[in-house]
This record gives structure tokens, sequence and C-alpha cells, in this order.
């Protein structure tokens, strides 16, 4: 219809169009003498006889202003100009056009057209009816009746109620504008994501908050005609934020499959009950259970904002495991305070391993106390005061492995500070202790460590600049309990014992190159004693202060120049070594240049690689680093030493924290940073930035290198879809540092329905660290609109050995996610291997997608 109405609107109304863009003139034509054919036609014009108005009905000319005393809980008022009439005999008042009635307190109601009864004064509204509350409720309806004597309002057709975040929808509601409630109980409500049953719920005030009490009705997130699925309750309470319910069933269609005496599920993630059921090589078949709550009340009306989660695990091979994670919901934005952590499991058989590499005896009962909270002090308007704890106890060295893989895999030997620190804009002031709860890897304590930092900061309202750092630490070291077996083998085992290389490949890094020393020197050699104390048990007390001055220039007004002064001093005493005390005294000088140079390439503009506009910001710089120091004895028992890495040193000496290694060096650093800048959301954005640099040695403090490797860290961005991240390092000069690295990561989303990153990490000829050529993939592919596939991959190219492998296969059925996957993991003794399904109600969250099949269990769910 429309498609023949609409062509014949336009042709009908193209003449109409000429007529007004160009009118036309007649010509005057003389007057004629009237004819009996054209006689009507020209009869002189009349005004026409008003028509009579109905006997016993008024009309009111001036709008509402003659509109009959109304009843004092509501009026009703007409729009100026717009007709009013009354029936003299019924006394009902009739307005043809938009209106307005208004109670007493406030309450309006909007419609197009309406009327009154004289006899009952209720007020009658149509078309569009808008109600507005001052509780912040809005309805929109087709109807309203007011009624005066009862102090309703029932609102029918096409009703809709907003409030907050909440929608009611239907066909009657009924509001009292006096007690401000609202009868909805014949509506179907969505408040998102959820949607109550309709007729059996209605709104009440608790403490302030807006709740909907619903007695043997249920709640759905299956926004659709029929949902799937139903949440019935014999009582089901709904907060803005969460859902409670009382003797609950979960219907599947109308067949109940699930009851459970109480739950209380909220609308966040971290809340509710959560289950992952799967098997795994050295779990069996497993259940874990966690149920979070919140708990503890808050102050001034404050929400509860102590989270818990509760955790009752079933592991067919290992037992059950319990525990309670406790967090501050209030100190969300840090991720690393995550609360009080207990977990226990009686293990089944604690000596089943994921490696396949032999134990010796391991307790049965597995535990593990983690504290990560700080607490906040207002003692000063001017500085922040806090409290900071870390602590991780664990009942031997194999329970993070075998219950929490994936912290096993990023943090094998966690932490265990206490610390008082004071910051404010320009020091930090800090007294903590470290502790070695954990005996079994080697750690250190200190008991106490002092330090003050002083921020780079003007002295005296000068242009020099000054930063500092002093500190008093009571340090010691222990070995490894873990290692202790393998380290008395090796200092035993005579030279040419084929036992030597595989006890040495089983220890860490800094117990094997020392114990690599001490088996290369000759019996009787002055330095053993010395080394044996450094690798069992070193210890000292340190007093360590430097100072440094710098004074920033600009010449000639494009060269930025900044020159660095500093001197340190420290001093060791109660050394458990070849002397009882050492003085050290250090000496920096150096200096950073730069200069930038930027051309605008003007509106650069290409949509498809993300550039709106194009700058390059072109910096070469230049740093030089000198220090000079009274270098440790090798057989010193440092303790504060450079740990192993592939990435260069700082040449910041305030920001060496490796104090016990600093030694003499001196260094030129060279590099340039390239940057190219766009527009995107109105702001500049950063589409790729690239440092490149390299290290020229006068005195090399490791390697007598004269060159390092070349560096080149790159990342780039076009795109919200692709992004790259590129880190590699190559000798190009006299051999360099002698070994290589590439490290590459790239996201890519080629459509809405594939995503996928790869990862690339080489490293060659380390003279410490093993050479290594892992690459990762990572997809997730959209088949259609319910299924979809997840693959990880990790290769180790080096030994051809396909490390890891998951495959997860997801399907939605609606108002429920369905996900399973497979795991194997090769770990060249043994593989192991996995499976884990996953059931997630939409928008009442108990898994992630795509789905984490080494989430670890325990305190990890």
């Amino acid at each position: 219809m429309r498609a023949v109405l609409l062509p014949a609107i336009i042709f009908s109304t193209l003449p109409l169009a000429a007529q007004v863009k160009e009118p036309e003139v007649l010509p005057e034509v003389a007057p004629a003498t009237a004819t009996p054919s054209n006689e009507a036609e020209m009869a002189p014009i009349v005004p026409i006889e008003p028509v009579p108005v109905p006997k016993g009905l008024d009309v009111f000319p001036q709008g509402n202003a003659d509109i009959p005393a109304q009843p004092k809980s509501i009026h009703m008022d007409a729009d100026p100009g717009v007709p009013v009439r009354m029936d003299g005999a019924t006394q009902d008042i009739f307005v043809d056009g938009p209106l307005k009635a208004v109670t007493d307190n406030g309450v309006t109601i909007v419609g197009q057209r309406g009327h009154s009864e004289g006899a009952t004064q209720k007020i009658y509204l149509d078309g569009k009816v808008h109600v507005n509350t001052h509780t912040g409720i809005e309805i929109f309806a087709d109807h309203a009746v007011a009624d005066p004597d009862s102090t309703t309002l029932t609102l029918t057709g096409n009703t809709s109620i907003y409030r907050g975040n909440l929608l009611q929808r239907g066909g009657t509601a009924v509001y009292n504008w006096e007690t401000q409630k609202l009868d909805a109980s014949d509506m179907r409500a969505g408040m998102d994501p959820i949607i109550l049953e309709a007729g059996k719920f209605t709104m009440e005030d608790r403490d302030g908050k807006q709740v909907y009490v619903g007695h043997n009705a249920g709640v759905t997130t299956h926004d659709v005609e029929d949902p799937g699925f139903w949440l019935r309750a014999t009582e089901t309470t709904v907060y803005p934020d969460k859902v409670n319910f009382r003797n609950l069933k979960l219907y599947a269609g109308d067949t109940p499959i699930f009851w459970l005496p109480y739950l209380s599920q909220p609308l966040d993630g971290d809340l509710g009950y959560h289950f992952v059921p799967g098997a795994r090589s050295n779990w069996g078949a497993y259940l874990l259970n966690t149920y979070g709550i919140l708990l503890g009340e808050g102050q001034n009306g404050q929400d509860p904002w102590l989270l818990s989660k509760w955790h009752f695990d079933l592991r067919s091979r290992r037992g059950v495991g319990t525990g309670v994670d406790l967090s501050d919901t209030r100190q969300k934005d840090n991720p690393n305070l995550t609360g009080l952590s207990l977990y226990y499991s009686n293990d089944l058989d604690p000596s089943l391993s994921r490696s396949g590499v032999t134990r010796g005896f391991v307790n049965e009962d597995r535990y593990r106390v983690a504290l990560q909270e700080r607490v906040d002090f207002k003692w000063e308007t001017n500085a922040d005061w806090r409290l900071d704890t870390n602590l991780n106890i664990l009942s031997d060295q194999y329970y993070l492995e075998d219950f929490q893989p994936e912290a096993f895999r990023s943090d094998p030997a966690p932490d265990n500070t206490i610390g008082l620190f004071r910051r404010d804009d320009a020091s930090l002031f800090s007294v903590y202790t470290r502790l070695r709860p954990n005996d079994f890897y080697r750690s250190d304590t200190r008991a106490p460590e002092i330090d003050f930092d002083m921020a780079r900061r003007p002295i005296f309202g000068t242009s020099i600049l000054h930063e500092g750092t002093t500190s008093l630490a009571f340090v010691s070291e222990g070995i490894g309990s873990s290692s202790l077996p393998d380290v008395r083998a090796l200092l035993s085992l005579p030279a040419g014992d084929p036992r030597v290389p595989y006890l040495l490949n089983q220890l860490p890094t800094y117990e094997r190159q020392l114990l690599q020393t001490i088996r290369s020197l000759p019996q009787g050699s002055p330095a053993l004693p010395a080394l044996t104390s450094q690798l069992f048990s070193p210890s000292y007390t340190r007093f360590n202060t430097y100072q440094e001055l710098s004074r920033p220039f600009k010449i000639g007004g494009w060269l930025n120049i900044t020159p660095e002064i500093g001197a340190g001093y420290t001093r060791y005493s109660d050394v458990s070594g070849p002397t009882d005390s050492v003085d050290s005294f250090a000496f920096h000088a150096g200096a950073e240049a730069s200069v930038k140079f930027a051309k605008d390439y003007g509106d650069v503009e290409n949509r498809t690689i993300g550039l709106d506009g194009l700058m390059h910001v072109f910096q070469p710089y230049a740093r030089y680093s000198y220090v000079s120091t009274d270098d440790l004895d090798p057989t010193f028992p440092s303790i504060d030493r450079e740990t192993f890495t592939t990435r260069p040193q700082t040449l910041s000496v305030p920001r060496y924290t490796a104090t016990d290694s600093l030694r003499d060096w001196n260094i030129v650093r060279i590099g340039a940073r390239n940057r190219i800048l766009t527009q995107r959301d109105g702001q500049t954005f950063e589409w790729l930035s690239m440092d490149t640099y390299i290290d020229g040695f006068i005195t090399d403090p490791d390697y007598n290198r004269k060159f390092s490797n070349l560096y080149n860290d790159v990342r780039w961005n076009p795109l919200p879809w692709f992004g790259l991240n590129l880190e590699t390092q190559f000798p190009v000069i006299d051999q360099g540092d002698g070994f290589s690295e590439v490290a590459a990561r790239a996201r890519f989303m080629p459509s809405e329905n594939v995503e996928f990153s790869i990862g690339d990490r080489l490293l060659d000829n380390h003279p410490v660290l093993q050479d290594s050529h892992r690459i990762d993939l990572r997809t997730y592919l959209r088949l259609t609109e319910h299924w979809g596939l997840g693959l990880f991959q990790l290769w180790e190219l080096d030994d051809g050995t396909l490390e890891i492998q998951q495959y997860t296969i997801h399907h939605d059925f609606n108002h429920w996610v369905a996900s399973l996957g497979f795991t194997k993991q090769d770990n060249r003794v043994q593989s192991e291997y996995g499976v884990v399904l996953s059931f997630t109600l939409k928008d009442f969250p108990s898994a992630s997608l795509p789905l984490k099949l080494d989430a670890g269990g325990g305190t990890d769910p």
C-alpha cells in the first residue's frame, strides 16, 4: 500500500509545488453582465450562521479559565486555546485537545484529550498518556483514569513503566499518588539483564531501596515470548544489584531440573554460584564449586563491602578441597590487592605430578594462606600512609604446581613482605620486613629494612635538581630445602661423575652457577669457605646512601642536555664471609642529551589503516654513564644482586636496585625514537612508536664487550582490531652480546567472527639462559550465531615439542552457553590430559568465554 500511495502523493503535489515557486498572474478581465447560467457563482458572499449548541452543553471559549471547581487532590488543566465543553445536565467536562492533570503532591498526567465525570469527579485521559512522579517513576499508556476518592491512577493499554534500569510492560498498572505505591502485578518486568514473571510481583521500599518481591513467581534472562527457562521460588526479591531466592527451582520449559533451599544471585559476575566440572590427569574427574556473597556492614548506610568466595572442590584423585577468599570491593582498582585467601585439601595422593618427575615425601595436608591487603591511614593531610601486606604461606614446594598451575607459571616463589609506607609529592619513606615462611625455595629476609627515597626536584628554589636514596637493612638469605639434597651431592661427587650434569640441571640458575664455580676450584682453595657460606646462608647488615644532582639545559633552543653527578657510600657489617665489615664508595657522572624534530604531513587520511592526519616525531638521543666504585670481592655474599635477563641494564644509578652488584662501568647509549601520531576520537593517538638503541662500552661490567646488541622496540596499533608488539636484539658490531632474541606478538581480528593472536619468542646462544624458540597461537572462530571454536597451541621448536594443545567448542542456546574444552600438555617425561565442561547462564555469569582450561582451581576459580 505504501509503495502505491507514495508515488501518487508525490505526483499529485507537483503542480502545487510549481505554483508555489512560480505563481501565475491572471490578466484583468472587464466585468460582464450576469446571466442566468452564472447567477449562483456571482452571488454575494455572506457570513454563515453559527451552529446552535445542543441543549445542555456549554462551551468555555477561554480554555480552562471557567472550568468549575475540582477536587483538592487533583485538578485538570487544558492547554491555552483548547476547546473545553461541559454537559450542563451531568456536569461532565470534555477537553478536545492536549491537557494535563496535576495531583496535590506533584504527580503530573499528560494526555492528548480527556474528560472528567461530574458525579464521580474521575478524570479520564487518552492518547499517549505520560505520567511523571517526583519519586522518579515514569509511566506511559494509552488510557488513564484518575480517581480522587481512592487517590489512584489506573493505566491501561500498552502500559510501560520506567524506574532506573527497570522496565515493566503489560496491560494494566495502578499507582496510588498518596501512598506512592505502584501495583504492576499484571505486567512483565525487565531489569537488565533479567525479566520478571508476569502477575506475581509487587514493588516495596526496603531500607531506602526500591525492591520487587514475588511470591511463587520467577525470573528469567531469556528475552522471548516463551522463555526456555525460569528460576521460580517461594519468595523472590529483586534488588538493583542482586536477586534473592528462597526454595528455588530451575525450570527448563515447564520441567523442574534443579533445586536449592536458598540462592542470592547478584548481577555481579564475582557473586553467586559458579561451578566448573572437568577431568585432568593429576586431578581425575573434578567439580569446582564457588559461591560468592557480600559480607560486612557498610558505614553511613553504605552497602556491604567484603566480598567472600567460598570454595568446595571435589577431585577424584586428590579428594576434597575447601577454602574462602575475602577481598575488599572498595579496592577493586588494584588487581594486586586480592585480600585473604585460605585453602586446604587432604590430598589422597600427593605423589601425583604434572611433569612425571618422581617426588620425595610430600605431606598429605596441602594448604595455602595468602594475604594481599592495603590499609590506608589518614594521619596527615599532605601525605599518604599505608600498610601493605603480601603473604604467601604454602604447605610444600609442589602446592602451586598441583593446585594453581597458572600462578605457578608466573610466580613459582611468591614473596612475603609486610611494610609501612609514607608517600608525599617529594619523598617515599618505608619500613618493611621480608619473611621466609616457605623454606623450600631460596629467599631472603629483611628484619627490617628502612628506606628513604627523595624524588627528583629543585633545591633551594634553583634550577638544580636533587634525588637520592638512603637505607638501612638487616639482610640474610637461605638456600631452599628442596635443593639441599642435590647441592650436598654435588659438593661430594668427583669430577667426571655422570650424575653431575643431571643434578646441576635440577638447580635454579644462581645455585647452578655458584656450584660450577665451587667445583672448578682446587681442594684447599681459600675461596671455598666463603663461596660455600654464600651458597647456604649469607647475611649482613648494610647501610647505603646515594645522592645525585642534575641540571637540565636547553642550548640553541633545540638541544636538551642534562648533566648528572652523584656519590654514594655503602657500609657492610656483621658479614658472614671473608671479612666482618666492608666499606664501599661510589662516584657517578653522566649526561643525557636529546633533540626533537617534527614534521606535519597535513591531512593524510586512510581509514583502512587508521590514519586521520599524520605527524612524524623523530628524537635522537644519547646517554653517557660513568661509575667508579669499590668493587666487592667475588666471594662476598651478595644478596641484592642482578638477576639473569636479556634486557639491557639501567644507566641511572638511583634506579639500580641490585646494590651488591654495583661495579665500575663506562657506557654510552645512542639511540633514536620515532613516533607517528594521528587523530582518533578527537585526541592525539600514537599510531606507531619505535625505539632503536645500542650501548658502547668503554668499561664493560660484565663480559668485556665493546658493543651491545642492537635493540629495537616497536609498538604498532593502527586499528582497534589489529596490533603488533615487537622486541628484537641482534649482534651487529663486534659480536655484540653474543646472542639474539626476537619477541613478537600480533593480534588480529579480520572480521567480527574471527580473532587470533600469534606470538614468537626466539632466544639463541645466551650465555646463561637456555636457548628456546617458542610459538603460540590463540584463535577464536564464530561459526554461526550459535556455534564457536577456540584453539590455543604452544610449540617449542628447539626440540620439536608441541607443549600445549587446547581446543574448545561453544554453543549458544539463547539463554545458556555451553562450552566443552580439551587440553593436552607434553611435559617431556609424561603427557597431561584434561577436559572441562562449562554451562553459563547468560547475564548470570559463571564462567568466562572463551573457556580457560588451566584456571587451576583452589583459590583460582
